[in-house]
């Protein structure tokens, strides 16, 4: 009954909500078009008003343009009548090219200011007639005759204007009566739709606030049997869902989402947000079941978990019911129950046996694990409880000695005998730390194994272990570590021969460099001597035999040079400085600078970044590729060198693949000289190694050795590429984590 009075109440306010809507819309539209015609009149009595002002305007024009051709009469001062003449009659245009637009709509006076327009240009011809006649000096007569055409022409443009000044008049008096009629009308028109307004507004006040009382006298009893409902599913430990097939929605109760975990109303009720909450296990069969219960509007009680928003699981049981709601729509109304207490009382004797069952499971699988992982680790244990004075020892630790099982009782007694007689003081020592002066540190000893008698090395760490349940004791983990220290040793021997190879290889680099430098540079200065003094006593063949020795003594201190170079990149010593490597590229070309000249060459250099390098060898390697390059050029063609820099990745450039991950910086040096094959790519780098042949390029083979080396002495990476022709391409790698400073 409620729900029908509702609905008649909606309907009647909706009802005087779409009149009044309608009734306020017409007057509204008759109060614009009232206003309208309002402001119409207004702007055409403006009209008339800025009509007539025009007309007085070209008036007092014609009225100056006489003045000065009088002024001329008496002054002759003609340019400057003329002048203002001009200016007056350019005003005089445009007014009545204004008043043009403004008669649109009036044909009388559009004929009155057609006529005022040819009086006008009268008037201006006979103006010029009199400043010409002027300017020839004509008889006085013939003035006088312009002065009266003037003056007749005047009058007539006075009518004219006085004409169309009446008919503008007789316009503006019926504008302002109608103006009148509608300023008499307006206060009407407001009053009306004001009063309609407030009527509207008192029915519709009476009628909201007849509908207000009603409603809260509703509410109130909705509250209470709200309140009701709520209490009830706080003690009974349930809460209720609906769901609305025709609208598809959800609606939770306020002790559902308690249920849950959650604050009254904290999300929006739906499907998904309530089936996140149900245990994984449990989903497919819960959705399953609820399908069913869509479908059929009806489910017997079943069980689920889930998990609130706490991470707590909680039991549930679920029971639905399709009804109608008081307003005739089918509902699913839904029932869950928090029965996790009774679960839990269920499953405590069923779950405490299950515990132990799988801790004594999982016992037994550590404890074999354990065994397996201490033979395959050769390690073994041995935990010595301090409450009860006595000693565990794993299985293994029998065999890392070499002890048979069944020796248990007599291997602390002989446990002394299997220790290497040099490690037996030390190993009592470290044990006596351990027990009196309560110093855990691991320490290594050796052993002879009592079954092979094999000499083996046993790495010993200890660490005192907190238990509540057994108290606390010490752990002893030894482990055999034969190979391991074994490996060092090796490791160590190597290094030792290693070294002393170094020193061997550094004693033949002084030797090849150093002393081969002093019977070379007698070579030379007999050979200048020889040149000198006694070269044009040689013969032909003699002459020949001196140039290919000075010659070969020449490739032979480039080759000594370029071995003291490298000599120099594999030292140790390697002094590595902040660097602007623009400056270390500057110092480069002048070295370089007279090759640069001979060879015409261009360069194209970017900025270099500032880098933390050993200066004398990156500046070495700016001079290597630079020369390189030159020397490789194309005969009659001017070497073209450009030097690039940027910031790269390691994972975006395929050269460092396997390079540690990060930042470099790529610094490419471009030429356009012969170029080589691809295929040799990795063997210029290489030692005396050569592409030509000695008479097609002098060198040494150990340039870009020498680059390679400096490149890899900061950690970087070179590669080169060409194309036989056309030139090649020089790409070094330094990792960022040399820059000094962004």
């Amino acid at each position: 009954m409620k729900k029908i009075l509702f609905d008649k109440s909606s309907f009647l306010l909706a009802a005087i909500f779409v009149v009044a809507a309608a009734l306020l819309f017409f007057l509204m539209v008759l109060a614009y078009k009232h206003l309208e015609k309002q402001t119409e009149s207004v702007e055409w009595m403006q009209q008339s008003y800025e009509i007539s002002a025009k007309l007085q305007h070209i008036f007092s024009d014609l009225k100056d343009i006489e003045t000065e051709r009088r002024n001329v009469i008496l002054r002759a001062n003609h340019e400057e009548a003329r002048k203002i003449i001009n200016e007056k009659m350019i005003e005089i245009t445009a007014l009545e090219n204004s008043l043009k637009q403004n008669f649109i709509n009036y044909p009388v006076q559009q004929e009155n200011l057609q006529t005022l327009d040819m009086m006008i240009r009268y008037k201006y011809n006979i103006v010029n007639k009199t400043l010409s006649s002027l300017s020839r000096e004509e008889d006085m007569e013939t003035m006088k005759e312009s002065l009266l055409a003037g003056k007749n022409v005047m009058a007539s443009i006075q009518d004219k204007i006085g004409e169309m000044l009446e008919e503008e008049e007789i316009l503006l008096n019926q504008r302002k009566d109608t103006l009148i009629d509608i300023q008499k009308s307006t206060p009407f028109y407001l009053f009306i739709i004001s009063l309609f307004s407030l009527g509207m507004l008192v029915f519709a006040f009476y009628k909201m606030n007849k509908d207000v009382k009603t409603q809260k006298r509703n509410n109130d009893e909705l509250k209470l049997a709200l309140d009701t409902s709520q209490l009830a599913e706080k003690v009974g430990g349930y809460g209720i869902w609906i769901y609305d097939y025709t609208t598809k929605e959800y609606y939770f109760s306020d002790n559902q989402y308690r249920l849950l975990g959650y604050e009254p109303q904290a999300f929006q009720a739906d499907h998904e947000k309530f089936f996140q909450h149900i245990h994984p296990e449990d989903r497919k069969r819960v959705d399953a079941k609820y399908q069913i219960m869509i479908e059929t509007g009806s489910m017997i009680p079943f069980r689920y978990r889930i998990i609130t928003k706490d991470g707590e699981l909680r039991h549930f049981q679920m029971v639905g019911e399709s009804v109608l709601s008081p307003s005739g729509e089918r509902i699913l109304l839904g029932i869950t129950t928090d029965i996790t207490s009774e679960v839990e009382s269920q499953l405590k004797l069923e779950g405490t046996n299950w515990m132990l069952r799988e801790r004594n499971k999982t016992l037994s699988i550590a404890n074999e694990t354990f065994e397996e992982a201490e033979k395959i680790g050769f390690f073994g244990t041995c935990q010595y409880l301090i409450d009860e004075d006595r000693f565990i020892l794993s299985d293994n630790l029998f065999r890392l000695f070499g002890h048979e099982l069944s020796d248990e009782e007599q291997f602390l007694k002989s446990f002394e005998e299997d220790i290497h007689p040099n490690d037996l003081k030390m190993v009592k020592m470290k044990i006596s730390s351990v027990f009196i002066q309560k110093e855990i540190t691991s320490f290594a000893f050796r052993i002879i194994r009592k079954n092979d008698r094999k000499l083996r090395y046993i790495d010993v760490s200890s660490k005192i272990i907190r238990d509540k349940e057994v108290g606390d004791y010490y752990l002893f983990i030894a482990q055999d570590a034969t190979d391991e220290i074994l490996d060092k040793l090796s490791i160590r021997e190597k290094n030792r021969i290693l070294e002393a190879n170094n020193k061997e290889l550094q004693a033949f680099n002084y030797v090849a460099s150093h002393d081969l430098q002093e019977p070379l540079r007698k070579i030379e200065t007999f050979i200048s001597r020889l040149t000198d003094k006694d070269y044009d006593k040689l013969s032909d063949s003699g002459k020949q035999y001196l140039e290919r020795i000075q010659l070969s003594s020449g490739r032979m201190r480039t080759l000594i040079n370029d071995l003291l170079q490298f000599s120099r990149t594999t030292r140790a010593e390697q002094s590595y400085e902040v660097c602007d490597l623009n400056l270390l590229m500057n110092n480069a070309l002048e070295e370089i600078y007279h090759p640069i000249e001979e060879k015409r060459a261009q360069l194209e250099i970017s900025n270099l970044p500032v880098l933390k390098v050993v200066p004398f060898q990156v500046q070495q390697l700016f001079t290597n590729l630079i020369s390189n390059s030159l020397k490789y050029s194309k005969e009659g063609v001017k070497p073209y060198i450009k030097i690039d820099s940027e910031k790269v990745k390691s994972a975006t450039e395929k050269l460092l693949s396997k390079a540690v991950p990060g930042t470099y910086y790529k610094i490419t040096f471009s030429d356009n000289g012969i170029g080589f094959e691809q295929e040799y790519a990795d063997k210029i780098f290489q030692l005396f190694h050569r592409l030509h042949g000695k008479g097609e390029f002098e060198g040494t083979g150990i340039g870009l050795a020498i680059c390679k080396k400096i490149v890899e002495n900061h950690k970087g990476y070179i590669c080169a590429k060409g194309i036989p022709g056309e030139g090649s391409v020089f790409t070094i790698y330094f990792p960022e984590e040399t820059k000094a400073f962004s």
